[in-house]
């Protein structure tokens, strides 16, 4: 028979056997959602590109020489833009990665569409040279073309093998953010 409680006296709640929150799940952004979120990033930045070639149009190209071989090509393309479209190309690119990502938004335009967020290791907000410095890939081989195609192959060489990263991280992370110590999350 269950005793009952004498003069006034209430029983205690029962114990609570583990009074921590339960753990959330991070999801981190694989390689194939930040491909998609990159693709819209691209679009909006050719829009802009497009309308900068307005105020800033490129000098008349030479025609395409018949049957070229590799480095013929390669050199032709690189005629198409000049060293100042190149430069400013460069900072669209830098400005368009960086202020979005070190933003309130912790996003570009893309990666908001699909739901990611770039933070800090411990989920803070990257400020602008830590965000800077995660989106080199992506504006430095444009900055390296100044310099020829040779050293601008082997900076895409090396921004495409810290993109391709990502799909071999645990933390989906690559090279580039573990420079600036970002993760890329999913809601």
């Amino acid at each position: 028979m269950p005793s009952v409680p004498t003069s006034g006296s209430v029983p205690p709640p029962p114990p609570v056997w583990d009074a921590r929150p339960p753990e959330t799940t991070v999801r981190y952004a694989g390689f194939w959602i930040r491909v998609g979120a990159a693709l819209v990033d691209g679009i909006a930045l050719w829009i802009v590109w497009s309308i900068v070639l307005l105020v800033l149009p490129s000098e008349t190209a030479a025609p395409l020489p018949e049957d070229p071989d590799l480095d013929t090509l390669v050199d032709y393309l690189n005629s198409l833009i000049s060293p100042r479209q190149m430069i400013v190309y460069a900072l669209i690119v830098w400005a368009y990665y960086a202020f979005q990502e070190s933003s309130s938004a912790q996003a570009t335009l893309g990666k908001r569409m699909l739901g990611i967020r770039v933070s800090t290791e411990d989920g803070g907000r990257l400020n602008p040279l830590m965000a800077s410095l995660r989106a080199w890939p992506i504006y430095l081989p444009s900055v390296a073309a100044i310099a020829g195609s040779g050293f601008s192959t082997v900076v895409g060489l090396i921004a495409l093998i810290s993109c391709i990263a990502v799909a071999f991280s645990r933390r989906k992370q690559g090279l580039h953010d573990k420079m600036a110590g970002a993760i890329l999350t999913r809601r």
